[in-house]
């Protein structure tokens, strides 16, 4: 009876998977092939050495980056069209550099990230998450650009900025044929902040007399390509910026912050970190100052160098019609 009973069990099972089994399993499949076919057909607008930039991932960029537009240009359709190419090829720039530092087996783990964050957290207090809020920026978008920054940074550490040596023999003869850099002129050290928007402009300067620290605002808003550095552009001399901004620069006194200057680049707001008066400069007593230099010109040089060797090597292809795509 048992027996009986079993089989009885046993052929409704199978009556079932003949029924249901077969129309399940394929649905399943239908399913599976339908995810597949979802991540084959997302759509990119560029590829280096066959890794995708998404359409998507593009068009947040994008729109960051025209937020900051002056109104009067978003009209202009070729300007718009030149801003598109542009933020491209730097998302591919980008994507070379990123490459290469999987290359190289370099990353930011995350107690590195969380450790930096920690220090950011630290120094803004209370106004870092209204910092963001302001700014319309989520957290997580934010912390994902930060670790994808300090990848870039460590990558050009390590391959770029490691490899550069200036010996005290070097800077010397260096001195001794860049003399007029270092005789009597007199000359100020300033950072900058620079971005394209006016009002822009004004919520910084609102930010500063606040009391934020410029170096760390620079590092978030600024375009100049000093920005990594806090805005420092290292000492200047008159007559080397243009007059509105020179004019600025020269007339303000140590750790105040100038006015917003607009120039053809955009708004910048200044501030000297030190002024040295004219004097003719020893060696001895500005070497280490030569030696910056000297490092400086060379790392400025051999990142060029790097990156041109690397976009020599790499296997671009953009998709047409960037601008015409839709998600």
């Amino acid at each position: 009876m048992i027996t009986t009973r079993s089989h009885s069990f046993k052929k409704s099972m199978g009556i079932v998977s003949s029924r249901y089994g077969v129309p399940c399993l394929l649905m399943l499949c239908f399913i599976v092939a339908c995810d597949k076919i979802n991540i084959f057909s997302r759509p990119y607008v560029a590829t280096v050495n066959g890794a995708k930039i998404y359409l998507e991932d593009y068009q947040l960029r994008l729109n960051q980056k025209m937020a900051m537009l002056p109104k009067d240009v978003l009209n202009q359709p070729d300007y718009i069209k030149r801003f598109e190419e542009e933020v491209l090829d730097g998302m591919i720039t980008e994507k070379i550099m990123d490459l290469r530092a999987k290359e190289l087996n370099i990353s930011i783990s995350e107690t590195e990230l969380e450790d930096k964050i920690k220090e950011i957290k630290k120094d803004y207090g209370k106004d870092f998450s209204n910092l963001l809020a302001e700014e319309n920026v989520k957290y997580e978008q934010w912390k994902d650009d930060y670790k994808k920054e300090m990848l870039l940074q460590k990558l050009i550490a390590i391959d770029v900025n490691a490899k550069i040596k200036v010996s005290e023999d070097e800077a010397e003869d260096y001195y001794n044929e860049h003399l007029n850099k270092y005789k009597t002129e007199s000359r100020v050290r300033v950072a900058q902040i620079v971005v394209r928007d006016l009002a822009m402009a004004k919520k910084i300067e609102a930010r500063l007399n606040a009391g934020e620290d410029f170096a760390k605002v620079a590092v978030m808003v600024s375009i100049g390509p000093e920005a990594h550095r806090g805005g420092d552009l290292g000492f200047i001399t008159r007559l080397i910026m243009p007059e509105p901004l020179d004019k600025t620069i020269f007339n303000l006194p140590v750790n105040k912050i100038s006015p917003i200057v607009q120039s053809s680049y955009g708004f910048h707001i200044f501030k000297v970190l030190e002024i040295q008066p004219a004097r003719i400069g020893n060696f001895t007593d500005i070497k280490e100052e030569i030696i910056a230099d000297i490092r400086s010109q060379k790392e400025d040089a051999a990142f060029i160098n790097w990156l041109e060797a690397l976009k020599m090597k790499a296997v671009i292809k953009k998709e047409t019609n960037i601008s015409g795509k839709k998600l």
